[in-house]
């Protein structure tokens, strides 16, 4: 090895070159320009692969969204037939509840109740997937059968609407008055030996109204079934001359103050003709089962 003398203050020549070395190395190693990708992006910026695992999540069903226009309409099963609806009385022809002798609120007439239960029964039994028809719906009497061109549809007038309709039941929706304030309850007609009906359904379905009626609705008597064949003057067109098998229900008296009070009742209403629809439903279950 060669040794070299320094002189105090001065680098030996063999520091000198370790040193020149040192930085010539330095200057080409280590500090390479890093490769800049197709994208413009250094490795440094450009982000690392990221794996990316799927998972299948169970959720429980989606439950229908509720608020008004958003409720799903109820499935029901559609039958063939086809229930005829009559609210008694209407237009200029106002019925009962003459102001000196019933309970009505003033105003109030057997017009204005029939109309809003046959609404009400039309509206229950179209959702038990009856088909229906309404004689009128309180605001214009069918021109075809208006013969006599006034205001008031008169029952011969109906009675040929509804033939004409062929239905295959008939309810005619109806309130009652007496001159005697103790009588009261439901009184459902049916005629059973007129001469010009289908078929034998009049008894038998007029049966499962009253019973349904008794069974679901607050009255204040039980229910009466009538044949007015053998009442006195209740001779009913409605009953009596039309072909298919019907029913005439007076749903209370207007002159009994009780009967009156729960006739205006809009909850009453609904329970009634709930039970009118129930019945009408039970007799033609009955007759497919």
């Amino acid at each position: 090895m060669l040794y070299l003398h320094k002189r105090p203050g001065q680098l030996t020549l063999l520091t000198l070159v370790l040193l020149l070395s040192a930085l010539l190395f330095g200057c080409g190693r280590g500090r390479e320009e890093p490769k800049v990708p197709e994208s413009g992006k250094t490795e440094a910026e450009t982000p690392a692969e990221v794996s990316v695992t799927t998972e299948t999540v169970s959720l429980p069903p989606a439950s229908p969204a509720t608020g008004v226009g958003r409720i799903m309409p109820k499935v029901v099963e559609q039958r063939d037939t086809l229930i005829c609806i009559d609210p008694g009385h209407g237009f200029e022809d106002g019925g009962s509840g003459d102001a000196e002798t019933s309970f009505f609120p003033e105003g109030v007439v057997e017009k204005d109740i029939t109309i809003a239960v046959a609404r009400l029964l039309n509206e229950d039994l179209t959702a038990r997937g009856f088909r229906t028809v309404m004689t009128h719906d309180g605001e214009t009497i069918p021109a075809e059968f208006n013969w006599d061109g006034n205001d008031r549809f008169n029952p011969n007038e109906r009675v040929a609407m509804m033939n004409a309709l062929e239905p295959d039941y008939i309810v005619s929706v109806h309130t009652n008055t007496t001159g005697n304030p103790y009588a009261c309850g439901v009184q459902v007609y049916y005629n059973h030996i007129s001469g010009s009906k289908w078929n034998d359904w009049n008894e038998p379905a007029a049966e499962k109204i009253a019973e349904a009626i008794d069974e679901m609705v607050e009255t204040t008597a039980t229910t009466q079934l009538c044949n007015p064949i053998t009442s006195d003057n209740a001779s009913l067109a409605v009953t009596r001359d039309t072909h298919a098998a019907a029913a005439l229900i007076e749903l209370g008296f207007c002159t009994n103050e009780q009967d009156a009070e729960k006739l205006v009742d809009p909850e009453w209403q609904e329970s009634v003709a709930e039970a009118i629809a129930t019945g009408i439903t039970r007799f033609f279950d009955g007759m497919e089962s």
